[in-house]
């Protein structure tokens, strides 16, 4: 069961960084461009992020 719970915890932790470098993308392109859409992308890929790194955690400590 360890095994599957590291894996899950994984991929949860591989979608937090994914949507945290678009984030990062969509902010660098709502600096440069001030456009709502940017800022739109830029917090809902933040806040994708921040909910996969909390459901990596939460997996890792329901071992």
């Amino acid at each position: 069961m360890s095994n599957v719970s590291d894996s899950i915890a994984a991929e949860y932790s591989n979608l937090a960084w994914r949507h945290s470098k678009k984030a990062g993308e969509a902010f660098e392109n709502w600096t440069l461009r001030k456009s709502q859409e940017d800022h739109a992308e830029a917090m809902l890929h933040a806040q994708m992020a921040t909910m996969y790194a909390g459901m990596a955690t939460a997996t890792r400590l329901g071992k």
